[in-house]
Order: C-alpha cells, then sequence, then structure tokens
C-alpha cells in the first residue's frame, strides 16, 4: 500500500483531537499540515529522498525529528504565541500518530 499524504495528515489531524479539544479542527489541520512540511525537511536533510542514500539502511530517529520540528515551529511567528509545552505534545502527538497511521498502512515494521 502506498503513502497518501492527505489521508495521514487527516488521520493524523482527528488523532490530535483526542488529547487535544482545545484546538479546532481547523488548528488541529493546519498544524499537522506545517508538521508535515517540517518532517518532510528533516526527512530532506537526513537524505531519504536521495538516491545515493536509498542504498544505505537510513533510520529515521524520532527525538531528532522532534528536535528538528520543534525548533522549526519555534521559528514560525503564528506559533510563537502558543505556549512551549502545547506545542511539544502536539509536536509528541504528531510522531506518534504518524506512526500509527504508517503501521496501520503496513508501511513499517513494529
Amino acid at each position: 500500500m502506498d503513502f497518501n499524504k492527505q489521508e495521514a495528515i487527516l488521520f493524523i489531524s482527528k488523532g490530535l483531537g483526542v488529547n487535544h479539544s482545545q484546538l479546532d479542527e481547523n488548528e488541529r489541520q493546519a498544524f499537522t499540515q506545517r508538521a508535515f512540511t517540517f518532517d518532510e525537511a528533516y526527512m530532506t536533510e537526513m537524505g531519504f529522498y536521495d538516491e545515493e542514500e536509498l542504498d544505505e539502511d537510513l533510520t529515521y530517529d524520532e527525538e531528532d525529528a522532534f528536535n528538528y520540528i520543534l525548533g522549526e515551529f519555534y521559528k514560525t511567528r503564528e506559533y510563537r504565541k502558543w505556549k512551549d509545552a502545547l506545542i511539544e505534545d502536539l509536536v509528541d502527538d504528531y510522531l506518534e500518530l504518524k506512526y500509527d497511521y504508517l503501521i496501520s498502512k503496513n508501511l513499517v515494521e513494529e
């Protein structure tokens, strides 16, 4: 099964609503889309999209990804007014939900 970015964003955004009901659906979806953009930038930087790197056994380091994505949110104007703890929780939940989505589609092994 192939990865479907829009389906993943909806899955993650819905999941964020469970622990972050203080955010409305539009806020959760905007956050998820932004997190995906930052996550893709992290993976690009780490070489996941380089054909030369595909021969190597690349490992997605969730802690590095967390720090990268969190740092990008801290640089983003509209998220500077959000509490740091909220952004940290959202990024952590984003990564967990993304993993859950990938497992549900048999795209990663548990």
